[in-house]
């Protein structure tokens, strides 16, 4: 068999290699674990801790009061006192130790942390949670997530575009995009966990949404029912479990509501839209379905705050008539697109998606604004000590539908292995800045406030040269 004839067996079949990637990332994850220091002596770093404490807190102390686990994790805290007393003199309303993260994370690592912790029970070695052996196989799990939505994501492109465009855009997504470090070295913060969510929304929105397949599978293209409205409420309530901002994304659901009840009324043969009690049932049951899943973040919120809404960081965290939208786009402090261009072709896409899909592609388009303006309004729009735009990771289902659609688009003018070629040069890119990152623009005391431009283009191809230097002089 050729190399052409393997590769388009590849893509025709990409699971296995899809497998392999991730195995990649677990051994590679699991090697950094053994030969690299941890900051603090902990796997779970950074926002992390404030995911984790609510499952530790929860499980080995029956409360959520923060305070203990915030001692215990900043015991080896040396090197940062400002951090330390921040955490721990931090209070809320009603008087216990803050957290301004939300709980959806340690939901989606509960069944792995409560097997540990009855593993650890059975043979004695129960601790206080902070070990790496009960850290590692959370971290691991979110890898695992980020692999589910990678998967999910490939299902949904390759069901609308080409598997050739669908191979390409879901390696681009995954290999060259920040996606790659929240999933390989930083896996305890959130961002691949709202990605596998928001692949799951899409996912589900793709599996009952009318559309031509010649092939339909498991139930594809199939009429939504009540049931499955009220499922699709649930990942849209998990999708704001774990990051609040991306309930954005259920809009795509109110769309395709207006749109069910049109197609409703058109099988009637009806003019306009028809608020029949069953759409009225099929709305309120994605709205039940999002609410019971989003209880857990309600029942703390009243906890810690006293009150089921909130904003734990305060009003003043939001700056609502002064969206900073232009720089998180464009900026070189962790603007989205010039810390990942791939992502630009991406947004461009979204114009050819619209014309396969008009809801789904006007929907993408308006997500993104609408997810940039939240962003924007943040005091810390660039989002802190990130990879590149970080609080974007969770539209990276919509980026690699777009991806997908510019692909296909140009297809017919530019040659596959020109395309493939192209995908190689953005992985390297991205790579390249990766470790770049990890060797001397990571840090938020050594970062600089602003990268320069050399910095975010020439200066990446010595990174290597760099590793090196360093791997010889430890």
């Amino acid at each position: 068999m050729n190399l052409q004839a393997r590769l388009d067996a590849l893509i025709a079949r990409p699971l296995p290699l899809f497998v392999a990637i991730f195995l990649v990332f677990v051994l590679v994850y699991g090697a950094s674990i053994i030969l690299l220091p941890k900051r603090y002596g902990r796997l779970i770093v950074g926002d992390g801790i404030y995911y984790y404490v609510y499952l530790r807190s929860a499980v080995l102390d029956g409360d959520l009061e923060f305070t203990n686990d915030y001692t215990i994790y900043q015991a080896f805290n040396t090197d940062d006192p400002r951090k330390k007393e921040e955490m721990l003199s931090r209070k809320t309303p009603t008087g216990m130790a803050g957290n301004f993260f939300s709980i959806g994370p340690a939901v989606l690592w509960s069944p792995v942390f409560l097997v540990t912790h009855a593993l650890a029970t059975i043979f004695g070695q129960a601790g206080d949670g902070f070990s790496y052996g009960y850290e590692a196989p959370i971290l691991f799990s979110s890898i695992a997530y980020g692999f589910i939505g990678i998967v999910l994501m490939y299902r949904v492109a390759a069901g609308m575009f080409s598997k050739f465009a669908a191979f390409v855009a879901i390696l681009g997504i995954w290999l060259g995009t920040n996606v790659v470090y929240y999933m390989g070295v930083s896996p305890s913060a959130s961002h691949v966990l709202s990605m596998f969510a928001s692949a799951l929304f899409v996912f589900l929105w793709w599996r009952h949404t009318p559309h031509p397949s010649p092939l339909p599978q498991m139930g594809e293209g199939a009429k939504r029912m009540r049931r499955d409205w009220f499922v699709w409420g649930m990942s849209a309530g998990l999708m704001a479990l774990v990051r609040w901002q991306d309930s954005i994304i259920a809009l795509l659901a109110f769309a395709e509501w207006i749109a069910d009840g049109r197609r409703t009324t058109n099988d009637q043969r009806q003019p306009g839209f028809s608020f029949r009690p069953l759409s009225f049932v099929n709305g309120l049951g994605f709205l039940l379905g999002a609410f019971v899943v989003f209880l857990p973040q309600m029942l703390a919120w009243n906890v810690l705050y006293g009150s089921p809404f909130t904003i734990p960081q305060g009003y003043g965290f939001l700056g609502f008539w002064q969206p900073e939208m232009w720089n998180v786009l464009f900026s070189t402090k962790r603007g989205l697109f010039t810390w990942t261009p791939l992502l630009l072709f991406a947004a461009l896409g979204f114009v050819p998606l619209y014309q396969k899909n008009k809801l789904l592609g006007a929907c993408a388009f308006v997500i993104l604004i609408l997810q940039t303006y939240t962003n924007g309004i943040v005091v810390d729009w660039w989002g802190g000590e990130a990879f590149g735009a970080r609080r974007f990771i969770s539209l990276m289902p919509f980026f690699a539908l777009g991806l997908a659609a510019f692909i296909d688009f140009v297809r017919p003018r530019i040659s596959q292995n020109a395309i493939l070629l192209a995908l190689g040069a953005f992985l390297v890119w991205n790579n390249l800045f990766l470790l770049q990152y990890n060797l001397w623009l990571h840090g938020i005391g050594h970062i600089s406030s602003i990268p320069t431009w050399q910095e975010m283009t020439l200066d990446k191809f010595t990174a290597p040269f760099k590793a090196l230097e360093k791997l010889r002089n430890r």
